[in-house]
């Protein structure tokens, strides 16, 4: 729960922005299980906006520096990304009890099951958001990797090189071994794509780290894992069944065919195969199996200890399954 008080931020953002500041109606979101999401509207200098903050409560948990994900936010802007403006922020926790920083608030759905019902109730809106999600990536995978913050680490092979060594690393540290993701592994190793230059990536586009209104799509959220890789991670990411709420007949998201994101792709400037679609989609979901069996083993380790993190434990199983039906011909999962 945030501590905010209206009060505290407007003096706050009054002194960074050097304007008259009032703040009211402060409606934390549930948004984000590491960070505090806070709506608010907000007078600057006599004119009415409506913002949201982003705080870390405790930086220790956080995947990169709120300087750092600014910087890629920015970054996104410039490519004219959907994606939510900065207005200002600040790495000194004594402002607010954690760095933080302000954007403005873009109105719309986040939470998948409400996404798909809010497509499946506006004829042609899931095309619409996949076309935007697909415009907006290669938007952005068409940008130099010399734009993204210096601490961003540089891959020192290629993108599917490093891929594999996450993967070796993962296996060898779970609890138990999976025979499933040991077949799946030779399989992406036998079938591994020829090597093409890298790229900046959001890491996490999915239905859930997207805001979605009658309209289309509004903003790509959650730049924490942002990184230099190949764009088909990025691609391959929307596509995990996990993200459809059952909605299996859509592809993406579960509101959208992988049609509509490739029109979306090849329409901002990115260069299609579904050949490295597929293989980047079947390492996608061995990785999150891997990563959610890390998250099981830090709530048994003491590490990072909840309820979350233990439930996310026991769907590695749905992991297997789904990587083992990708990676054959007779089955018909997508």
């Amino acid at each position: 729960m945030s501590s905010l008080s209206a009060k505290g931020l407007g003096d706050v953002l009054g002194q960074q922005l050097n304007v008259p500041v009032t703040v009211s109606n402060l409606a934390p979101v549930t948004a984000g299980a590491r960070r505090i999401n806070v709506l608010f509207d907000a007078q600057i200098d006599g004119a009415s906006t409506s913002l949201c903050i982003t705080q870390l409560p405790n930086e220790s948990d956080a995947f990169r520096s709120i300087a750092d994900e600014v910087e890629w936010l920015q970054l996104a802007h410039r490519s004219t990304m959907k994606v939510a403006e900065v207005i200002t922020w600040s790495e000194d926790a004594s402002l607010l009890g954690g760095p933080f920083f302000v954007t403005r608030q873009i109105s719309g759905a986040t939470i998948p099951k409400r996404v798909i019902e809010l497509c499946a109730a506006n004829d042609g809106l899931g095309a619409t958001v996949a076309f935007e999600l697909g415009e907006s990536l290669a938007r952005l995978h068409a940008r130099s990797i010399h734009e993204v913050p210096a601490d961003t680490e540089r891959p020192e092979s290629t993108a599917v090189d490093a891929a594999l060594a996450w993967i070796d690393e993962g296996m060898s540290e779970l609890l138990q071994r999976s025979p499933a993701f040991e077949l799946v592994v030779r399989w992406l190793t036998h079938n591994q794509p020829p090597p093409v230059p890298v790229t900046p990536i959001h890491g996490d586009t999915r239905n859930g780290n997207i805001i979605v209104n009658e309209h289309g799509l509004g903003a790509i959220l959650d730049w924490e894992t942002a990184h230099i890789g190949e764009p088909f991670e990025d691609l391959a990411w929307l596509a995990q069944r996990m993200w459809r709420a059952r909605n299996d007949h859509f592809e993406i998201g579960g509101f959208a065919h992988r049609s509509d994101v490739r029109r979306g792709y090849e329409a901002g400037g990115g260069t299609w195969s579904d050949e490295r679609f597929h293989w980047w989609k079947v390492y996608r979901c061995v990785w999150w199996g891997l990563g959610l069996a890390r998250q099981g083993r830090q709530h048994l380790d003491g590490t990072f200890r909840s309820i979350i993190m233990a439930a996310s434990g026991r769907r590695v199983a749905e992991l297997e399954w789904d990587a083992l039906c990708l990676i054959d011909p007779r089955r018909s999962l997508r």
